[in-house]
Parts: C-alpha cells; structure tokens; sequence
C-alpha cells in the first residue's frame, strides 16, 4: 500500500464535508471550524502480565520520579502557571 500514514493533523474548516460529517458522527457533536482535529491510528495489543508489568510499573515510576525531581525547587504556583500556558496552546478557549 505505500508509504501511508499513521498521524494527521487538520484544521476542521478545512475539512471535505462528508470527512466532517463523519467526524461529526463519532464525536456526537458539531466540529467547530476553529478546532484542530488529529487522528493517530495505531495497532492494539495485549497489556503486559505479570513481571513483564510489573517492569513496566518499575520504568514508570521512575521515570515519574526522574521528572518531578526536575520540579522539585520550582514554587508550586509557578508549576501552575505553566501548565495552565501549556494547556491553553493545545486547547485554546472558545471565543
């Protein structure tokens, strides 16, 4: 089949109208033509059993740890602020 992909990213102004239509159906609600609409399509697979998830537990946490020891000495309302920046770039308020 080529080289297709995985990941696409439009804007919903942008999209033909029985592509929006279809959107439509699965969201259960009108797109607005100011959102973006992004769709990964990927394989299933079985969650891991037994020490194979406990491994992956393991790797978790520690990432976690890894991560919040980076934020260990950033006030807590600045963490705030910066998660509520991020948000409002990926998930802008309706006007």
């Amino acid at each position: 089949m080529g080289n297709m992909q995985n990941v696409t990213m439009s804007w919903a102004r942008d999209l033909s109208a029985p592509v929006k239509a279809a959107l439509e159906n699965l969201l259960g609600r009108p797109s607005q033509d100011d959102e973006q609409v992004s769709l990964r399509v990927y394989r299933s697979h079985d969650a891991p059993l037994g020490e194979a998830r406990r491994d992956a537990a393991r790797r978790l946490e520690e990432h976690l740890d890894r991560m919040a020891g980076k934020a260990k000495d950033v006030p807590q309302n600045e963490i705030e602020i910066a998660i509520d920046e991020a948000l409002e770039q990926v998930r802008p308020k309706r006007r």
